[in-house]
């Protein structure tokens, strides 16, 4: 199974299961219109935003695999994308009027918390265990 997969799934999985736990803190998304429930769609952003985050890494690594070969300062760089991934798409979210936070939603940089803290831990940590996945198969 390529890696590559792997990491889909693990991050889907991983963020599947964020995305089910903090909806609560939202509202206004009922009015998002799809067959799917919002979380599903919710989580194949994320999935698409973990392979932007590898992507824009990969510009300084030099390879679209570098998490292959990850060290500390990698899975650093990471979160720290993954960080500025989730204030632009809760910027984006919170101009366009996508949703709005419910007074449980606690706050940093006028942001919802547990966004932020979504794609700064759930990047790296979905790279690491689709990694040893992947070494375990081999």
């Amino acid at each position: 199974m390529s890696v590559l997969l792997i990491l889909a799934l693990v991050a889907g999985t991983l963020h599947l299961i964020w995305e089910s736990l903090h909806i609560r803190l939202y509202t206004g998304y009922e009015k998002m219109e799809g067959r799917l429930p919002v979380v599903v769609y919710a989580t194949l952003g994320d999935i698409l935003y973990t392979f932007i985050a590898i992507g824009l890494v990969a510009l300084f690594k030099g390879s679209f695999i570098w998490f292959l070969a990850a060290q500390a300062p990698d899975y650093l760089g990471l979160a720290i994308v993954g960080f500025f991934i989730a204030l632009f798409v809760e910027y984006k979210a919170m101009a366009l009027k996508r949703w709005e936070y419910t007074g449980k939603m606690p706050r940093f940089l006028g942001l919802g918390l547990t966004p932020l803290l979504q794609m700064t831990v759930l990047l790296p940590l979905s790279v690491s265990i689709a990694v040893e996945i992947a070494r375990m198969m081999l």
